[in-house]
């Protein structure tokens, strides 16, 4: 079940992205903040921007000062990407001990 819910967010994610095709897109993330949703709309969102970052940068003809300005919005997006992985990790973790609670695990 929630595998199916993920991809159907990790599809939209994506086909909103190719809508513009540009990396500078501002995010429009359709999900209420309360929703699982919508972290999972933004980390799928960053990750399809980190991969159009990854094909601009792997291009042999990139001006130098290009490549070092592209770098350091990879090295922030993959900062943002690694917050929001810890915090839906998090999450999942939270869960898991409010199951093993209410099964009587510890």
């Amino acid at each position: 079940m929630f595998s199916k819910l993920a991809y159907s967010v990790f599809e939209q994610s994506i086909q909103d992205y190719h809508q513009f095709d540009n990396v500078d897109q501002p995010i429009n993330n359709p999900f209420p903040k309360d929703q699982f949703e919508h972290l999972l709309y933004h980390k799928n969102w960053i990750d399809t921007v980190q991969w159009h970052f990854e094909d601009i940068i792997r291009d042999p003809n990139i001006d130098p000062v290009a490549a070092l300005t592209l770098k350091r919005r990879i090295d922030a997006s993959n900062q943002e990407r690694t917050d929001m992985v810890e915090y839906i990790d998090s999450y999942f973790l939270t869960l898991a001990r409010q199951l093993g609670q209410y099964l009587g695990h510890e």
